[in-house]
């Protein structure tokens, strides 16, 4: 049935009249005459009596009209509804990142977008396992370096550092470092990507020199979970190159120290990612506003290791 022409009998109807109908309708007069003959057809019934003054219900077109202008004032509330979701954050919002940061930098922040968006309901996956995020079905993630190119959208939200430390009770055992040959002598507990399964080299700059330092050749300890590190670390096993985000609280309270802090680490860029879509759904739109601000807000997370406040 033509929803159009029973728009059409509603307003001429309610009008008593074509010409009111059509004022309303934004059409001519002749238009709604000619949607409701449409409709009377369609039907088989005649709806309305025709006269050159007005117009008026058949006994027919009352009962029917009746359950029209319910269908309508149904539709109406359904698009304003819709409008209304379009409008307002909403729904399930599914969110990926890296085991660390997201226990250390996303959990945190979580709370007061929650507090700001109370329509939506977070689902989060933490794993350092680089997820195909339209395949998976993720509408957002957060992913830390250098990107692949993809039909993904980037946006940067911040920086991380590494850091070098390890616990004060190793150290005052084993000693510091002064330099990064100096690990050589010392127990380093090495991190392997669980995607590539290779051990992450360190990197230390100085002014004259970059040092490259391969701890997966001697570690006699691997982990492929960066929160793993700090238990190691905290369980006085050795020394640890984790992101400041993963290290900064242990290092404010003492129970991690950095080691090397003379030298610089380099810097990786902290972007969140989404797929390529015409036009973001609110809930996505409102997490990527809320990310570029709230957690590019956390400089001390974000510092270089040697400017990292640890008092």
């Amino acid at each position: 049935m033509d929803l159009s022409a029973v728009e059409a009998f509603v307003r001429a109807a309610e009008a008593r009249s074509f010409t009111g109908a059509a004022k309303q309708m934004g059409l001519t007069a002749s238009g709604v005459s000619k949607a409701v003959s449409r409709l009377e057809s369609q039907t088989g019934v005649v709806l309305l009596h025709r006269s050159t003054r007005s117009v008026g219900l058949t006994a027919e077109g009352s009962v029917f009209f009746d359950r029209c202008r319910e269908i309508l004032a149904g539709l109406k509330e359904a698009e304003a509804a819709l409008q209304q979701s379009a409008q307002v954050p909403s729904g399930r919002l599914r969110i990926a990142a890296p085991m660390s940061f997201g226990r250390s930098v996303l959990m945190p922040a979580l709370v007061a977008f929650k507090r700001q968006f109370p329509g939506i309901t977070i689902e989060t996956s933490f794993s350092d396992v680089m997820l195909d995020i339209i395949e998976e079905g993720f509408d957002i993630a957060v992913r830390i370096g250098d990107l692949p190119s993809s039909r993904l959208i980037a946006r940067e939200v911040g920086f991380a550092h590494w850091v070098a430390c390890a616990s004060p009770e190793y150290l005052n055992e084993r000693g510091r470092p002064r330099t990064p040959d100096d690990l050589g002598e010392h127990d380093c507990v090495a991190y392997m990507s669980p995607d590539t399964r290779r051990c992450r080299d360190w990197h230390f700059i100085s002014a004259n020199r970059d040092w490259t330092v391969r701890v997966g050749d001697s570690a006699r300890q691997v982990v492929d979970q960066c929160d793993a590190l700090i238990d190691a670390a905290l369980a006085d096993s050795g020394i640890v190159y984790v992101h400041s985000y993963v290290a900064a609280d242990y290092l404010r309270t003492g129970k991690l120290e950095r080691v090397l802090d003379g030298y610089n680490t380099p810097r990786r860029t902290v972007h969140i990612i989404y797929p390529t879509l015409r036009q973001l759904s609110p809930k996505v739109r409102s997490f990527v506003d809320f990310a570029l601000e709230a957690i590019a807000g956390c400089n001390a997370l974000y510092r270089p290791s040697e400017e990292l406040d640890v008092a």
